[in-house]
């Protein structure tokens, strides 16, 4: 039986999380909310099968968002 850690993943990492073991692509099992602007994440690794888990942060750029921040709207003036 693997044993569990827990860490917090850096913004850069985690478009390609890495297995803290073996250096190997990590993917995501479970993705669960956590507290507000965080997401845990059940990893596993697809080389050596290690699991990990770690607190990420979320996004809070919505694609609404965007689009209004993107498009030609002025203030007032």
């Amino acid at each position: 039986m693997t044993e569990i850690e827990t860490s917090e993943l850096a913004p850069r990492m985690i478009a390609r999380p890495r297995c803290p073991q073996c250096q190997a692509v990590a993917r995501v099992q479970r993705s669960i909310a956590g507290r507000k602007g965080y997401e845990y994440w059940t990893l596993r690794c697809t080389k050596c099968g290690h699991i990990h888990e770690a607190q990420v942060q979320v996004d809070p750029m919505t694609p609404e968002a965007r689009g209004w921040l993107s498009s030609d709207l002025r203030a007032p003036t």
